[in-house]
């Protein structure tokens, strides 16, 4: 049977009138073309392994109006070797798939996230998802692309350290984020994900980003956050205390996050799965909560435990929740976060630790 794997690079949504947001590719394009090619469609043959892609050159009037990146002449330095066709014959090439091959039960296999013009000339006609394709494409990296993980982790860091020294109560908390998109530009990255940057009660959001509360002395800020360099993120998270040391409560908090982060590391190696790896320090993190006495903790059990709503880790690459398979084990070439936390706001407390891993042969590697 011949199988076919459409892949649409995606365009940049309008923002509002006839602006555009910035272009992003689609990281499933970016991983078999390794290019971000603005309104660019890929077939490529699961059989003989020959892609076509479709793609219009760009014209005087596109020159003259915007910033042209890619031509003919530049995707096939960077070194696509298949066809490279207009757009508009992307219609005739299906239609001809079908005709040569006298296939009916033929699969054109897709990541669902095609043009409308691809889902009207694909109507009617069997389609699967691609998932399958696409997690063993990306689930391991290769070493050239840990290297880029690496280095977004090694800026990121950095740019912790700047904030650290020059973040000051009574700083609203998005200059905090100011300072961060600042260093992303000067760095020529974009944020992986909107940064997270949460004061005092607001640590107790998991994902806050209003990023408008002015920071007092004594307070915790939660800082979670990542700079993408050639589409490939950062994801790490960090808790300190401003203007002082942190408090003994504050303190004791902080170091059972630790202690449980020690923990996910010792276990996190090849072999076993996500799903029982995180089950394994959900449980761990319990009784640390209990161990805390905190609040109530005995109505709850480690999967419903409110202090810790969230998993352990997850995968990470060209998107920041990376596409991968809870139920496969581990193998090397992985490369994972590791985040706990706890989120108490009774107390107005709220602390995350996170950095990404690299499985390895025996075990995990920090990435850093």
């Amino acid at each position: 049977m011949n199988s076919y794997i459409l892949l649409a690079s995606g365009i940049s949504p309008i923002r509002n009138g006839d602006v555009h947001y910035p272009f992003r590719v689609d990281s499933d394009f970016l991983a078999w073309v390794g290019m971000d090619i603005e309104w660019a469609i890929l077939i490529h043959d699961l059989r003989s392994k020959e892609q076509v892609l479709f793609f219009d050159e760009p014209d005087e009037k596109k020159r003259l109006w915007e910033s042209v990146k890619w031509d003919i002449d530049t995707i096939r330095a960077y070194g696509f070797i298949g066809k490279i066709l207009p757009r508009t014959e992307l219609k005739i090439y299906l239609e001809w798939l079908e005709w040569d091959f006298h296939l009916p039960e033929k699969v054109i296999t897709s990541t669902e996230k095609e043009y409308i013009l691809i889902r009207e000339i694909l109507a009617g006609k069997p389609i699967s998802s691609a998932d399958r394709y696409i997690i063993q494409k990306r689930i391991c990296k290769p070493e050239e692309d840990v290297a880029k993980i690496q280095k977004a982790i090694q800026i990121t860091e950095k740019i912790y350290n700047y904030l650290l020294e020059n973040t000051q109560s009574g700083m609203y908390e998005y200059e905090i984020e100011a300072m961060i998109a600042y260093q992303f530009r000067l760095h020529r990255g974009i944020e992986a994900f909107p940064s997270i940057v949460a004061s005092g009660p607001n640590a107790c959001i998991i994902h806050y980003t209003a990023n408008n509360r002015k920071i007092e002395n004594w307070d915790l800020v939660l800082i979670d956050f990542g700079i993408e360099l050639d589409g490939f993120g950062a994801d790490i998270s960090r808790t300190f205390a401003v203007g002082e040391i942190m408090n003994s409560r504050q303190q004791e908090l902080y170091d059972a996050v630790l202690d449980v982060k020690s923990f996910a590391e010792s276990t996190l190696k090849p072999g076993i799965t996500r799903k029982n790896w995180n089950r394994g320090v959900k449980e761990y993190m319990f009784a640390v909560c209990q161990k805390l006495q905190l609040p109530d903790i005995e109505k709850f059990t480690a999967f419903t435990n409110p202090y810790f709503p969230y998993s352990i880790g997850h995968f990470l690459g060209l998107d920041t929740h990376d596409v991968g398979d809870s139920d496969i084990p581990f193998m090397p070439g992985m490369v994972l976060t590791i985040e706990p936390g706890i989120h108490l706001p009774i107390e107005g407390i709220g602390i995350r630790i996170e950095d990404d891993y690299l499985i390895t042969v025996s075990g995990c590697k920090k990435l850093s």
